[in-house]
């Protein structure tokens, strides 16, 4: 079931920038306000403010400031360009964030509007459904891609 909310050009040209240019180690996209389409949210390149407008430093490890970046209270759909150390292969992989405390509606969105946007996303490797912390582990992701063939 599609929600209808349709997905802005510019998630498209973010995606092939981490894909194709490695521009990005993730992109975070969320469905806007008016929840007429899905949007970027932020990248590994933007820089997060504090209350007063300062930056926030970054984590070194993009693995840790990407779980930052997720929201507590509200869904998310991202694409990661996970390494396995040593760098042995990329892989993309498309999260869905639907954190256990999320209103409902926004739960019922982001399920309904995912094959909207995950359709158009060429070259993604799994595909992981996130609803707490515990979820959200390097190790979570090596057991998910033990379940896919090329692991």
């Amino acid at each position: 079931m599609s929600s209808g909310i349709k997905v802005n050009p510019e998630c498209f040209t973010v995606f092939d920038e981490l894909k194709k240019g490695r521009k990005f180690k993730f992109v975070i996209f969320k469905i806007s306000d008016d929840f007429k389409e899905v949007v970027v949210d932020n990248t590994s390149q933007d820089n997060l403010k504090d209350a007063e407008g300062k930056d926030i430093p970054q984590k070194e490890d993009s693995f840790e400031e990407f779980i930052l970046r997720l929201p507590k209270n509200s869904g998310r759909f991202a694409v990661f360009d996970y390494t396995k150390e040593p760098a042995i292969y990329n892989k993309l992989l498309f999260y869905v964030w639907a954190p256990d405390n999320a209103p409902i509606k926004s739960k019922m969105l982001y399920a309904s509007t995912k094959s909207t946007l995950r359709a158009e996303l060429s070259g993604i490797s799994a595909d992981i459904q996130a609803t707490d912390g515990d979820e959200l582990t390097q190790e979570a992701i090596l057991e998910k891609l033990k379940t896919y063939k090329y692991y």
